[in-house]
């Protein structure tokens, strides 16, 4: 509340359960305050009404909020309340009949304001006095003179002492058991709220940690693909050179050169070549991903119609065949989806089984919350052990007398798919021939 700075003490502030009892104390002072005002306006309108002292009444409510205001102690603020109730309530009884009179029973509202707002030892000693003052009260209504006191009328004093007193120990006794339950059960909600805070705040650490090492990790995967880019874009050059030095002596010596010599040139062609290649590969591998902000929409059926034109020729010469089940549109880059598609059909392809014709399937499930295609093939298979490291850029599990390539295909189509959000993979559970899935998130690509 926007009122508390004026009445309540910062450091009771800081516990709900300390700011609650607070605001209920400032509301006692408060309406004491207000009532002391009341009998001091009704008393300016009507004179003739016996109204008690009113002005110092609202002095005393105001310097209890003061007092409450400057010190913050539940134990003095408690204990001030329950005195000057007293003190008024027991000016009441002796004027209206003592131990006969209605307002003694007011007079459980002092040992229970320290109770609520003191502590529970507080109470039990304005209990105590309570108990005193309804004793002394019996006392002296035994020994008012003139009074006429027979068997009876001892009696009903006897009646009212052991009433009061009974009640007066028994409803402190019943608030001193909830009070206590009470306190005990938001204590430990207090605490576990206390526990929960840490908890939260860690949290929050740990996520602002995780925020700086993604931005890290954002600036440093940067870096590398420029670093990539440049490399393979300044070797080239040199690459080049070489395999024009080694064109022009090869024509200058020409008939010259003995075997060896023009085996040993074509060994360094070749491996000019390949270089040549996995930078052209490195290359466009850098630059996958850069135009995350030119996403559309795209039919990925017309991406696997692209993809089979493009290979149409290898796919005649192996007499492959593709079965595919109706596929989505997905917001996507259209190049890197037919690399996407292309790399994973040439792959089957590439390591079919000698004299089975390739046969290709590639199924469509339309999931909650991912999109997932499954390639499967008939070849050649990856061995379990290899299952995660294909996916690793440059890697190769044979050969490049075996099998040509550079290596990059399949960490192309983790990059692209990563890209998007999902995460690819080889099925583990497929016997014969190679299952490779993948998921694409729903809803917004990463």
């Amino acid at each position: 509340m926007k009122y508390d700075e004026y009445f309540i003490a910062k450091n009771l502030t800081y516990s709900p359960l300390d700011l609650r009892k607070a605001r209920v104390l400032v509301f006692i002072h408060l309406f004491l305050i207000f009532i002391a005002a009341s009998f001091a306006i009704a008393n300016s309108l009507y004179p003739s009404v016996d109204s008690p002292a009113t002005i110092p009444g609202i002095a005393i409510g105001v310097a209890l909020t003061i007092i409450f205001k400057r010190f913050g102690n539940f134990w003095i603020s408690g204990n001030l309340l329950a005195f000057i109730l007293f003190l008024i309530f027991l000016e009441s009884v002796f004027a209206t009949g003592g131990l006969y009179s209605d307002n003694l029973l007011w007079m459980m509202a002092t040992p229970l304001i320290a109770i609520l707002f003191a502590n529970s030892r507080s109470g039990m000693v304005w209990l105590g006095i309570l108990l005193i003052v309804t004793v002394y009260l019996y006392i002296i209504d035994l020994q008012s003179p003139g009074f006429y006191r027979n068997q009876t009328a001892e009696l009903d004093g006897l009646y009212y002492l052991i009433t009061y007193c009974g009640l007066f120990v028994m409803l402190i006794g019943i608030v001193l058991i909830f009070a206590t339950g009470q306190s005990m059960i938001i204590r430990a909600l207090d605490e576990k709220q206390k526990e929960l805070t840490k908890q939260k705040a860690e949290l929050s650490r740990q996520a602002q940690a995780l925020i700086a090492a993604e931005e890290k990790l954002k600036s440093i995967n940067i870096e590398l693909e420029q670093f990539a880019y440049s490399a393979s874009h300044d070797l080239k050059e040199p690459l080049r050179m070489i395999g024009s030095y080694v064109t022009l002596i090869k024509r200058k010596l020409g008939t010259d050169l003995d075997k060896n010599t023009l085996e040993y040139i074509g060994f360094i062609t070749d491996g000019v070549g390949r270089m040549e290649k996995m930078l052209n590969d490195l290359l466009q591998y850098s630059r996958l991903g850069r135009n995350k902000d030119q996403l559309k929409d795209h039919d990925l059926n017309d991406t696997l119609l692209m993809v089979i034109q493009n290979l149409m020729t290898s796919m005649e010469h192996t007499n492959t065949a593709i079965y595919s089940s109706p596929l989505p549109v997905l917001s996507s880059s259209a190049v890197e989806m037919i690399q996407l598609f292309q790399n994973l059909i040439s792959n089957s392809i590439k390591f079919r089984k000698p004299n089975i014709a390739p046969v290709i399937g590639i199924t469509y499930h339309d999931g909650a919350e991912n999109h997932r295609f499954m390639f499967m093939d008939n070849g050649i298979g990856i061995p379990e052990k290899n299952r995660q490291s294909v996916f690793n850029i440059f890697e190769r599990l044979h050969s490049i007398q075996d099998y040509e390539g550079s290596g990059i295909g399949l960490a192309t189509c983790k990059k692209i798919v990563n890209n998007l959000g999902g995460t690819i993979w080889v099925e583990p559970e497929k016997e014969d021939g190679t299952t490779f899935v993948f998921t694409i998130p729903k809803g917004g690509n990463n």
